[in-house]
């Protein structure tokens, strides 16, 4: 089995709040495969990012595409 790694990086505030708990602390963030092993080498290698945005007060995340949430 292959458990691949992400690594996640914030890009910004978001515009929404959370729809969880209704904070305005959330984040914008990316993350992206990390590249091991054979990866390393391989040129047609993808890093498969995603995006989402993270509530800081509880945690939930919300997944978005194009800055939307889905």
């Amino acid at each position: 089995m292959d458990v691949r790694q992400r690594r996640a990086t914030a890009i910004g505030v978001s515009a929404e709040p959370c729809g969880i708990c209704g904070s305005g602390n959330v984040v914008a963030m990316r993350s992206q495969a990390v590249r091991r092993g054979v990866a390393r080498i391989n040129p047609r290698w993808d890093p498969a990012p995603r995006t989402h945005d993270l509530c800081r007060d509880c945690g939930a995340k919300h997944r978005t595409e194009d800055g939307r949430r889905i």
